[in-house]
Protein backbone atom coordinates (compact mmCIF):
# COMPACT_ATOMS: atom_id res chain seq x y z
CA UNK A 1 0.00 0.00 0.00
CA UNK A 2 1.06 3.41 -0.69
CA UNK A 3 2.58 5.54 2.20
CA UNK A 4 3.43 8.71 0.64
CA UNK A 5 2.89 9.76 -2.85
CA UNK A 6 4.76 13.45 -4.57
CA UNK A 7 4.38 14.54 -7.68
CA UNK A 8 5.19 18.28 -8.75
CA UNK A 9 5.38 19.04 -12.21
CA UNK A 10 6.09 23.22 -13.74
CA UNK A 11 6.17 24.84 -17.08
CA UNK A 12 8.44 28.10 -17.79
CA UNK A 13 5.50 30.08 -17.68
CA UNK A 14 5.53 29.69 -13.86
CA UNK A 15 2.78 27.57 -13.10
CA UNK A 16 3.23 25.02 -10.92
CA UNK A 17 0.81 21.71 -9.82
CA UNK A 18 2.05 19.81 -6.79
CA UNK A 19 -0.14 16.97 -5.92
CA UNK A 20 0.56 15.25 -2.48
CA UNK A 21 -0.08 12.04 -0.48
CA UNK A 22 1.40 13.26 3.25
CA UNK A 23 2.37 10.11 5.98
CA UNK A 24 -0.17 11.20 8.16
CA UNK A 25 -3.32 10.77 5.66
CA UNK A 26 -3.25 14.09 4.15
CA UNK A 27 -3.94 14.60 0.49
CA UNK A 28 -2.38 18.21 -0.48
CA UNK A 29 -2.93 19.72 -4.18
CA UNK A 30 -1.58 22.48 -4.77
CA UNK A 31 -1.84 25.09 -7.76
CA UNK A 32 0.61 28.35 -8.26
CA UNK A 33 0.51 30.81 -11.16
CA UNK A 34 4.14 32.82 -10.43
CA UNK A 35 2.97 35.20 -12.99
CA UNK A 36 -0.03 37.03 -10.75
CA UNK A 37 1.50 35.38 -7.33
CA UNK A 38 -1.78 32.91 -7.19
CA UNK A 39 -1.88 30.22 -5.01
CA UNK A 40 -4.59 27.74 -4.51
CA UNK A 41 -4.12 25.08 -1.64
CA UNK A 42 -6.81 21.85 -0.85
CA UNK A 43 -6.56 19.54 1.61
CA UNK A 44 -8.69 16.54 2.27
CA UNK A 45 -8.22 13.30 4.15
CA UNK A 46 -7.62 10.21 2.51
CA UNK A 47 -8.87 6.79 3.71
CA UNK A 48 -7.81 3.29 2.86
CA UNK A 49 -9.19 3.07 -0.26
CA UNK A 50 -8.20 6.25 -2.10
CA UNK A 51 -4.80 4.79 -1.12
CA UNK A 52 -6.21 1.82 -2.82
CA UNK A 53 -7.38 3.28 -6.12
CA UNK A 54 -4.41 5.65 -6.38
CA UNK A 55 -1.73 2.65 -6.41
CA UNK A 56 -4.16 0.52 -8.99
CA UNK A 57 -3.99 3.61 -11.37
CA UNK A 58 -0.56 4.53 -10.82
CA UNK A 59 0.15 1.24 -12.04
CA UNK A 60 -2.68 0.81 -14.77
CA UNK A 61 -1.38 3.99 -16.08
CA UNK A 62 2.33 3.36 -16.24
CA UNK A 63 3.14 5.70 -13.76
CA UNK A 64 5.13 3.17 -11.43
CA UNK A 65 7.47 1.96 -15.00
CA UNK A 66 9.01 5.36 -14.65
CA UNK A 67 10.80 4.99 -11.85
CA UNK A 68 14.55 5.78 -12.14
CA UNK A 69 14.26 8.10 -14.92
CA UNK A 70 16.45 11.14 -14.32
CA UNK A 71 17.17 13.49 -16.98
CA UNK A 72 18.04 16.78 -16.05
CA UNK A 73 19.34 19.21 -18.53
CA UNK A 74 21.31 21.85 -16.01
CA UNK A 75 22.36 24.46 -18.63
CA UNK A 76 18.89 25.03 -19.78
CA UNK A 77 16.48 27.36 -18.57
CA UNK A 78 13.37 27.15 -20.08
CA UNK A 79 10.87 24.28 -20.36
CA UNK A 80 9.46 22.20 -17.56
CA UNK A 81 10.29 19.88 -14.68
CA UNK A 82 8.72 17.30 -12.74
CA UNK A 83 9.65 15.10 -10.00
CA UNK A 84 7.67 12.01 -8.43
CA UNK A 85 8.30 10.23 -5.33
CA UNK A 86 5.89 6.79 -3.62
CA UNK A 87 7.28 4.96 -0.83
CA UNK A 88 5.28 2.04 0.04
CA UNK A 89 4.66 0.37 3.48
CA UNK A 90 4.24 -3.14 2.10
CA UNK A 91 8.11 -3.91 1.03
CA UNK A 92 7.23 -2.94 -2.99
CA UNK A 93 10.49 -1.01 -4.33
CA UNK A 94 10.21 2.80 -4.13
CA UNK A 95 9.51 4.89 -7.17
CA UNK A 96 11.79 7.91 -7.75
CA UNK A 97 11.87 9.75 -10.92
CA UNK A 98 13.01 13.37 -12.16
CA UNK A 99 13.22 15.28 -15.41
CA UNK A 100 13.37 18.88 -16.49
CA UNK A 101 12.40 19.20 -20.41
CA UNK A 102 12.65 15.34 -20.65
CA UNK A 103 9.74 13.07 -19.93
CA UNK A 104 9.66 9.19 -19.79
CA UNK A 105 6.98 7.19 -21.89
CA UNK A 106 3.41 7.54 -21.63
CA UNK A 107 4.27 10.73 -19.13
CA UNK A 108 1.28 12.99 -20.91
CA UNK A 109 -1.07 10.36 -20.09
CA UNK A 110 0.58 9.66 -16.53
CA UNK A 111 -0.12 13.04 -16.06
CA UNK A 112 -3.78 13.08 -16.93
CA UNK A 113 -4.17 10.03 -14.68
CA UNK A 114 -2.28 11.71 -11.42
CA UNK A 115 -4.78 14.84 -12.22
CA UNK A 116 -8.15 12.76 -12.45
CA UNK A 117 -7.01 10.83 -9.50
CA UNK A 118 -6.78 14.48 -7.32
CA UNK A 119 -9.58 16.18 -9.22
CA UNK A 120 -12.18 15.24 -6.38
CA UNK A 121 -9.90 17.54 -3.70
CA UNK A 122 -9.84 20.59 -5.66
Amino acid sequence: MIRSFSFRYGDNTGKQEWYRVEDDGKAICVRMDMRDEEEHTFYAEVEGEFLKELEEKLEVGGIVKWNGFYDIETCLCSGDSWVLHIFYTDGKEDVHAMGHSARPDGFETGVRVIKEIFARFL
